[in-house]
């Protein structure tokens, strides 16, 4: 019996501790600090590019490709533009390059008083890869002397290093016919590799074949 009431008191003990634990553990909730609501991202602005900021830049990148080309008059003209521009800091770059456009330009340039000194300086500039400004050059001598085959000769052989097929034909035949020996020349330069494969090249160099 006396064991009975030994186990009685152990459980009613054991009942006590457990009801403190719950009351305990519902404490602590009520207690505890609320849950976090999530943070959302913070929202990223959109800034809109004032639209004549875009325009001064877009002159800029112009101006710095007309500068690369050599030339320098255009380029000037543009830089101009963008220092009348609303950025600071674009109409500082420009300032800086229309100051080596001026001085660029001060240099004594050649002369080019006849249609041989405009050639002599296209071929020039064919050979050193400059071929817009040798082009430009090559349409001026033929202004002066329009029936040069040399001229026409030195027109294909740039358009054909241009991938202009229709056009390094057209000027090729027509040196041909102001000049027969431009086909011999045609038949050994490497500048008409890109004609190498169309059977009209082949017409215009090697006649005798057809």
């Amino acid at each position: 019996m006396g064991a009975k009431a030994l186990k009685g008191k152990t459980l009613k003990a054991s009942g006590k501790g457990q009801a403190k634990g719950k009351t305990g553990a519902a404490a602590a909730k009520k207690h505890a600090p609320p849950a976090r609501k999530p943070v959302p991202p913070p929202r990223l602005l959109k800034i809109v590019e004032d639209p004549r900021v875009k325009l001064a830049r877009e002159q800029y990148e112009t101006a710095v490709g007309l500068m690369s080309n050599h030339k320098f008059e255009r380029a000037l003209a543009v830089f101009e533009k963008v220092l009348e521009g609303p950025s600071a800091e674009l109409a500082e770059r420009a300032r800086v390059h229309v100051s080596i456009c001026k001085q660029r330009m001060e240099r004594k340039a050649p002369a080019f008083k006849t249609a041989d000194d405009h050639y002599n300086y296209a071929v020039v500039q064919i050979n050193t890869g400059n071929l817009a400004d040798a082009e430009e050059h090559l349409q001026k001598a033929m202004k002066l002397t329009p029936r040069a085959g040399h001229h026409y000769y030195a027109l294909a052989a740039l358009l054909s290093l241009r991938r202009d097929v229709e056009g390094a034909l057209g000027n090729l035949k027509q040196a041909i016919e102001y000049d027969s020996r431009n086909r011999l020349l045609a038949r050994s330069d490497n500048d008409f590799g890109a004609l190498y494969e169309d059977p009209r090249f082949a017409d215009l160099v090697y006649p005798e074949r057809d």
